[in-house]
């Protein structure tokens, strides 16, 4: 499954692709989630601190 999320800010879209990304990690699916957030919204939820994202690496 590939998935895209986008819209405007604050409506959740990192809360729920997170969501998404552990259900599906604890019913054994392998996932990549891939933030492009300059705020670090899905890092810091999925692994509880910052690390360098894909915008950090430009």
């Amino acid at each position: 499954m590939k998935v895209a999320v986008h819209g405007k800010g604050g409506i959740g879209k990192s809360t729920t692709s997170c969501n998404i990304s552990i259900a599906s990690a604890r019913r054994g699916k392998r996932v990549l989630q891939i933030g492009c957030d300059p705020k670090h919204d899905s890092t810091s939820t999925l692994t509880g601190f910052l690390i360098p994202t894909i915008i950090d690496t430009c």
